[in-house]
């Protein structure tokens, strides 16, 4: 098999992510070049992967400008700049991974496709959860036939709170006309694609509900401080207290850090606290944000021929997890994925339970997912056979344009019809 030279484009989380694949299997992908404008993350990766200088540029205009220089680019910048991005390199004949969500509508996701087709590119998608041992297992038990035909499709995703404030209340997709995305797109897109890939048939109609209705000004604590560093007399009870996310478990510094000038894995916990009481984001009250996504929504939907799938999603919730049921004509399955546990039950009253905890790596992001996204991406650019959850542009479509009309349906309030 081929080694594989790759470019980062945007070496944020999911960039580190994806870059660290090369580093645990360097003779399967090399990276050769990084594109970033912090210079703490590019000064990161340049020693990490080795780079000379010509390699680490500082905009995508002048990364562009060298015409191609590896194999492929694995694409993380965020996702109003996934498409403006992706054209001119896929038509200089790169390759790519490009992260999820594809793009944030049905115009740019149009071009994306044609772009493709046009220049026989192989261009994967980051729906990394297709590849975690737990969804890969439910995809193989409707592939076996356990279950007969899917009738219904049942999902719901819980946003912990330490995640939705990291992410979504007061971090970089908290606000839709400042990040192009949707809560839907941004944390469910994942979800609805595992659904249209669980369901063999198109799905054709949604409708939605949901709102921004609990975490709003008028909903916080009783004299409840702009800041939760400042003297906030809920600091230690508020399941959103930066105080307990940021500081004491310091979880997701690398978006708690983002705006500062030292790379994430250099600031102090002193220099942390007095950015969190001044001009940092994930110190404002959670209730006082300028977030405009929604804090709940449900969809339903339609598939053509007849059968049915429901989404729900939470942010900010107690417990962080994923779960599944889906029913059959001649049986059912459900599980929780933080259990990694799948329950299968057939019409002839025999069950049986699927622990697939030894399949994974827990120190791999999505419970295994990244890791064998990554080994199926360069199995794709080798041209060897993908696996069951290979992610092409063509096989990414039916769940974007669910989330699409999902997101119109719920601000019309009124059905959808998916085309």
């Amino acid at each position: 098999m081929k080694k594989i030279t790759a470019c980062i484009l945007g070496y944020g989380d999911r960039g580190r992510v994806y870059g660290n694949y090369a580093l645990a299997y360097p003779e399967e992908l090399e990276i050769t070049a990084v594109v970033e404008p912090l210079p703490q993350r590019m000064a990161a990766a340049k020693k990490l992967f080795s780079l000379p200088d010509d390699r680490c540029f500082s905009d995508f205009d002048s990364f562009a400008a060298q015409g191609k220089i590896a194999d492929c680019v694995i694409n993380c910048t965020m996702d109003s700049l996934h498409v403006v991005t992706s054209l001119p390199l896929l038509d200089a004949g790169y390759d790519m991974l490009l992260e999820k969500p594809v793009c944030n509508n049905e115009k740019e996701l149009a071009l994306l496709e044609e772009c493709v087709k046009r220049n026989d590119s192989k261009l994967m998608i980051c729906h990394v959860l297709r590849y975690a041992p737990f969804y890969r297992r439910v995809k193989q038990l409707i592939l076996d036939g356990e279950i007969g035909e899917v009738v219904n499709i049942r999902t719901d995703e819980h946003v912990a709170y330490n995640h939705a404030s990291a992410a979504f209340i007061r971090g970089k997709w908290n606000n839709e006309k400042r990040c192009g995305s949707t809560m839907l797109l941004q944390k469910c897109c994942h979800d609805l694609d595992l659904i249209c890939w669980l369901n063999p048939f198109r799905p054709t109609r949604t409708a939605s509900f949901g709102g921004r209705n609990f975490l709003i000004p008028e909903k916080a604590p009783r004299d409840a401080a702009e800041r939760c560093l400042n003297g906030c007399p809920h600091v230690e009870d508020c399941p959103y207290s930066a105080k307990k996310i940021s500081v004491e478990k310091d979880i997701f510094p690398q978006y708690t850090c983002e705006g500062m000038s030292k790379y994430f894995r250099e600031v102090t916990t002193e220099e942390k606290i007095q950015s969190l009481k001044t001009d940092n984001p994930h110190g404002v009250c959670a209730y006082k944000t300028d977030a405009d996504i929604v804090d709940h929504q449900t969809l339903i939907l339609q598939f053509e021929n007849g059968s049915t799938a429901s989404h729900t999603m939470i942010c900010g919730a107690p417990r962080g997890d994923r779960t599944i049921h889906i029913v059959g004509t001649r049986g059912e399955i459900e599980g929780r994925w933080s259990t990694n546990i799948v329950n299968l039950y057939r019409a002839d009253g025999s069950h049986e339970s699927y622990d697939v905890e030894k399949e994974i790596d827990r120190a791999d992001h999505h419970l295994g997912g990244d890791t064998e996204l990554m080994r199926d991406f360069v199995r794709f650019l080798n041209e060897l056979p993908a696996g069951i959850s290979c992610t092409t542009i063509s096989e990414s479509l039916n769940g974007h344009k669910c989330v699409y009309m999902a997101d119109r349906s719920r601000v019309e309030q009124k059905e959808e019809p998916i085309v």
